[in-house]
């Protein structure tokens, strides 16, 4: 029970700061500005759980998927842990922010643009996906022991997509409440969680190979 615990709080720590919930809430608001509360409720809940389904099908098939190409999985372990080192440090040296371009592109987000563009790419992206296909268990089986594994990860990426609704929902409160020095005192706080994650993951992928 506790390394089922472990597991699914450390997946939501290490999934938390990619995501990056707090960061982005002040661009869920910008770009749902335009409709009602009730409307950018409803689109908090269909970004969350768009995101709970992608990075869960992106669990369970992602490993297949690698395998018809020849690539393990402490393979991926390794690329996710130094994409994750180059994200937390870029995190901890500058501001994330959305470009002008994506802007342009899902200036108005409603019902029909939660899943495109709001859930991918601006809340889980291409690292997100990556780093959840890195959790995967080296030794996939029928077992008693992976079944546990996958579901405290999955549990843990639904903990993370609870998290992207908490912060999307409220986004307009969190806003007024917390200022510039508070949002950045967050996001370096993750990036430097993220880049400890990030050199265990590389680690233990590099320890592998090796042994």
């Amino acid at each position: 029970m506790k390394e089922f615990i472990n597991t699914s709080f450390l997946t939501f720590l290490t999934l938390f700061p990619i995501l990056n919930p707090p960061a982005m809430a002040p661009i869920f608001n910008e770009l749902t500005s335009h409709l009602d509360e009730k409307r950018q409720y409803k689109i908090a809940y269909l970004v969350s759980k768009y995101s709970f389904y992608l990075l869960s099908v992106s669990l369970l098939i992602g490993s297949w998927i690698l395998a018809i190409f020849g690539i393990s999985v402490m393979i991926i372990k390794i690329a996710g842990g130094i994409l994750l080192f180059n994200t937390a440090w870029k995190m901890l040296n500058e501001q994330p922010k959305i470009s002008e371009k994506q802007k342009k592109e899902c200036i108005k987000i409603d019902e029909k643009t939660a899943f495109y563009p709001m859930t991918l790419p601006l809340t889980a992206g291409a690292g997100s996906i990556s780093v959840t296909i890195s959790l995967t268990p080296s030794k996939l089986s029928l077992s008693l022991n992976t079944l546990s594994e996958i579901s405290a990860i999955i549990l843990g990426i639904f903990l993370s997509s609870i998290s992207i609704y908490v912060f999307y929902r409220y986004s307009s409160y969190i806003i007024k409440k917390m200022d510039y020095s508070k949002q950045q005192i967050i996001s370096k706080l993750s990036a430097f969680i993220l880049l400890a994650i990030a050199i265990k993951m590389s680690l233990d992928g590099i320890k592998y190979v090796l042994l």
